[in-house]
């Protein structure tokens, strides 16, 4: 029976690629025109170089004719393979060597990396312990690695720390993409002020940004909420000479329409339908509210049929915003129908999705529904609000409710 000892170098990097190759996005970069966005003057990112991938040897065990035989110590620890082109040597299962080469085999380092990572995360924040972890290594480190760790780490103290002692050991062939892995982790704790501290520290060094770098900023400042933040590195990109992507584009739909600036998000939006970009759950929300605010509410139900057309499975709040949009247009039918479909996707409904539906039957007076959506909100412990009692009351006060 033959053992395989080593997986491929590729196979161990192969969840990194996006992160590592310059041109890994799905997407390709998107020119604006002048008549679209003046502000913004793009330029062609030039090609960036590759990484010089970590060649290792690969081992596989093999039961021999006999089992007396043991291939010999040097022939596999001393002596060089006779042919350059041989990626494989043999060693009997049973040989004491053995164990050593599955300890160095590339499953056996990742899980190492891995480990390393996760020590890293819950060690104290700082200088001596941070390098205490990662110098158990010795010199058997590579920028790979750095990316495997970095890229595993959820806490940005350590993180950052962490990165420094990369810097000092190792020499880089593409030190932007450690600097992106270190922004990820400064994003998932949703950290924008230490994000853009590390972009300054970047271009101290000479390393220059690439889109991956703005995306991460870009896609930090959404999820701390700060719309503005998001348009401000936006706009920026030009300067270095670079092109948003349709992720990035996709992204500012949601902030532009989230500071108000509706003609901003409608003509990317536009652009979306017809270049056929990748758009989430959470930029149909934002363009549903747009419309909503408008009074535009059919083009509300357009985009959420556009959204299944496009395959996107809407959530809670996608649900929310269509129930309040079809009880400004006074249409309870429909109101009723999304209800029906937060059910039968398997969501729960919220207390906002009442006090939607609440406001959606009461206007409309839809008395059945009002007092069963009231006595369902009861039953699950739901509060209401002034205004929502004063919808119900003056509906009762209408038809004659006692």
């Amino acid at each position: 029976m033959a053992y395989n000892l080593c997986s491929s170098p590729s196979s161990l990097y192969q969840p990194l690629c996006n992160t590592l190759s310059s041109s890994s996005r799905d997407s390709k970069p998107r020119t604006l025109n002048n008549n679209f966005y003046h502000s913004l003057k793009l330029n062609t990112l030039s090609p960036q170089s590759r990484i010089t991938s970590l060649q290792v040897t690969n081992v596989s065990l093999q039961d021999q004719k006999s089992p007396q035989e043991e291939i010999s110590k040097d022939s596999n620890f001393s002596e060089k393979n006779e042919s350059s082109s041989k990626s494989h040597i043999w060693v009997n299962p049973k040989s004491s060597k053995a164990s050593i080469l599955r300890k160095s085999s590339y499953d056996a380092r990742y899980a190492s990396l891995i480990k390393a990572a996760k020590s890293l995360d819950s060690c104290s924040p700082n200088k001596d312990a941070v390098f205490n972890i990662l110098g158990e290594f010795g010199n058997k480190l590579f920028e790979q690695d750095a990316v495997v760790i970095l890229n595993n780490m959820s806490n940005s103290d350590t993180a950052l720390l962490a990165l420094k002692f990369f810097q000092e050991r190792l020499e880089f062939n593409r030190e932007v993409v450690v600097y992106n892995v270190t922004m990820k982790v400064l994003r998932k704790c949703r950290d924008l002020d230490k994000v853009e501290k590390l972009f300054d520290e970047m271009i101290e060094r000479g390393v220059k940004p690439d889109n991956v770098t703005f995306s991460t900023i870009i896609s930090c400042a959404r999820f701390c909420n700060l719309a503005d933040k998001a348009i401000e590195w936006f706009e920026k990109m030009p300067s270095f000479g670079l092109d948003p992507d349709d992720v990035t584009f996709s992204t500012m739909i949601d902030s532009y329409g989230r500071v108000g600036n509706v003609e901003m998000a409608l003509s990317l939006y536009d652009r979306a339908r017809t270049e056929k970009w990748r758009l989430d759950a959470t930029t149909f929300s934002t363009l549903i509210r747009i419309y909503k605010v408008s009074g535009n509410f059919d083009g509300c139900l357009n985009v959420y049929e556009e959204m299944k057309a496009l395959g996107v499975k809407p959530n809670l709040v996608v649900y929310n915003t269509l129930l309040d949009a079809m009880g400004r247009a006074r249409r309870p039918w429909q109101a009723k129908k999304f209800y029906q479909d937060i059910i039968d996707s398997g969501l729960s409904p919220s207390q906002a999705t009442y006090a939607a539906l609440l406001r959606a039957y009461g206007r409309a007076r839809y008395g059945e529904d009002t007092i069963k959506t009231y006595r369902e909100m009861k039953e699950k412990g739901l509060s209401l609000n002034v205004l929502l009692y004063n919808t119900i009351l003056a509906m009762c006060a209408d038809l004659g409710f006692c």
